[in-house]
């Protein structure tokens, strides 16, 4: 209610006009997912996460998907087909992930024809121009996140030289331009203390975001920073930084794994709220994990919400619970590739 408050009196009657009809999307979505969920043998997750490409033009330390495979990638039909499928299981929201996307054409003219979809895009900023932006800011079903890990230090040191001039433009021009947009922090050992203050906060609302997304460090990929991983301190500290800025500041503030594991500190990802479909179309419990043993190529979306992997990994409580890294199911990656092996 604060927030609502907040953007009426400051935003733009068309931002308003946003949230109003993005909630709008939502209930109908819900609708049709109930209805739905009766005629399919697993369940139907509110969010999938999609990485139309694994192809990205920079090389940030500590990434997710670098060195992943970037050949054989999604189709701009399949993809299509995929966003069809996915509004008439009534899937709330797209997570568009990567790579980076917008080194895909196609991608904000797939979102310009779904609108149905809530669209939440990540991107570097580096491809954004102001055409680019007037398109996300007229398309009406999107939320664009930029990449940035603190101010310039920062940023330029994990992403490379110049990179946070790169994202601070491309927020202006989404400001300028009237869209919907926030930004996206991976918070290390290195930049919490950073992270977690008011003038970094303030500097975010000052350029025009309406949400923040943090994400803790989770030491994947094929050059892991081991020594970013918060310790048990670190990491209760900059909760309670968080759950202060929401109380105090104009922006809606979103933490992983924390809002997403809730009080029972379990895992929602392996089909339960969330999935991810890669580059190639594979199935995987969540981005931090490159197992599939489905692919959409071979029975749609529907063969994603009926996996037979992901119901194992739904079984098997224990997987999903957190331990000391943000991600229970990367905590337990062995033990998920073993389980991939035996079926």
């Amino acid at each position: 209610m604060r927030f609502a408050v907040w953007m009426w009196e400051r935003s733009s009657p068309s931002r308003m006009l946003f949230f109003l009809k993005v909630g709008s999307k939502l209930l109908l979505a819900k609708k049709r997912r109930t209805k739905k969920q009766k005629s399919i043998k697993g369940n139907i997750p509110a969010v999938i996460a999609i990485s139309p490409t694994m192809r990205c033009n920079y090389n940030c330390r500590g990434c997710y998907s670098r060195d992943r495979n970037s050949d054989n990638e999604l189709s701009t039909q399949e993809l299509d087909s995929l966003f069809l499928e996915a509004t008439n299981l009534g899937v709330l929201s797209i997570v568009v992930t990567g790579g980076e996307p917008y080194l895909r054409c196609d991608i904000i003219e797939l979102i310009e024809k779904h609108k149905k979809l809530l669209f939440v895009s990540i991107t570097n900023g580096s491809k954004m121009t102001l055409e680019l932006a007037r398109r996300i800011s007229k398309s009406g079903n999107i939320i664009q996140l930029v990449s940035i890990e603190g101010f310039e230090k920062h940023t330029d040191n994990r992403r490379k030289k110049g990179s946070y001039l790169i994202a601070v433009k491309a927020m202006k021009l989404l400001h300028d331009t009237g869209a919907c947009f926030g930004f996206a922090a991976t918070n290390t050992s290195e930049n919490s203390q950073f992270l977690g203050t008011d003038t970094f906060i303030d500097r975010m609302v000052e350029l025009g975001c309406s949400i923040g997304y943090f994400t803790e460090y989770v030491p994947c990929g094929s050059n892991p920073k081991k020594d970013w991983v918060l310790s048990e301190e670190e990491r209760k500290s900059f909760r309670k930084k968080v759950l202060d800025f929401r109380k105090r500041k104009p922006i809606v503030l979103v933490q992983f794994p924390q809002d997403e594991y809730g009080e029972e500190n379990r895992c929602t990802a392996a089909g339960i709220a969330s999935l991810h479909i890669n580059s190639e179309g594979g199935i995987e419990p969540c981005p931090f994990i490159n197992i599939s043993l489905e692919n959409i190529r071979k029975g749609g979306l529907k063969i994603a919400c009926e996996s037979s992997f992901l119901k194992a990994i739904r079984e098997r409580d224990h997987l999903l619970q957190r331990k000391t890294l943000a991600c229970s199911l990367f905590e337990h990656y062995s033990e998920l590739e073993e389980l991939a092996e035996k079926m």
